[in-house]
């Protein structure tokens, strides 16, 4: 057995514990595991490469110095999305930022938590050149929605849809009630509907 694979045979708890005893290259192994999720977490926040990177990079830094304060190491992944919550919150904060439109298929098949059905057909549309078309102007609409929503709205989107967390989960990483995710989420959408009226017929559902 290799190294490598012994490694991804460990739980994540196991690997905090032992981080948290300082055993040499255990946090080396929950960064290699989890970077590219947290990296992508907050690429979809952000929608600025070198910004996420910076960000991802910072909340694996935080998380090793607050490391004694994790009780559950099975959800070490939670918390680095906290530390990404917080950084980006922070930025945001400390400078105008400019919106972004970097979105992609944001809205899967499923409800958001509220028992609503997806915003915006996505199936694939093949090869048709004037359903490709649609689909594209669709989805530049969708992106442009969305960059124009509340940062606290768009946080619950990317971790419900994105993420695939349920309203708990989203409400332990934001540190908000459940009852307020859900209100975010059914706003948010909302606002997405009323932005996006031309693409939905008058029963607000898709064309």
């Amino acid at each position: 057995m290799t190294q490598d694979t012994a490694r991804t045979m460990v739980s994540d708890a196991e690997l905090v514990r032992r981080a948290q005893n300082r055993e040499s290259g255990a946090f080396d192994a929950l960064f290699d595991r989890h970077y590219a999720r947290v990296f992508n977490f907050a690429l979809n926040l952000t929608g600025d490469g070198d910004s996420a990177g910076d960000i991802a990079q910072s909340a694996f830094v935080k998380t090793y110095d607050a490391l004694n304060r994790v009780r559950d190491g099975q959800a070490i992944l939670k918390f680095l999305y906290r530390a990404v919550v917080n950084l980006v919150r922070d930025r945001a904060r400390s400078r105008e930022r400019k919106p972004w439109t970097l979105f992609t298929d944001l809205l899967r098949p499923g409800d958001d938590g509220n028992g609503s059905t997806d915003l915006l057909d996505t199936a694939d549309p093949g090869l048709d050149p004037q359903r490709l078309l649609i689909a594209k102007d669709r989805d530049e609409a969708l992106r442009s929605a969305i960059a124009g929503l509340p940062g606290e709205f768009r946080e619950a989107l990317v971790l419900h849809h994105l993420e695939g967390m349920d309203v708990r989960e989203i409400s332990e990483v934001i540190g908000v009630p459940a009852g307020t995710v859900k209100s975010r989420l059914g706003r948010a959408r909302a606002r997405l509907r009323s932005a996006l009226a031309e693409w939905l017929d008058g029963d607000g559902e898709p064309q």
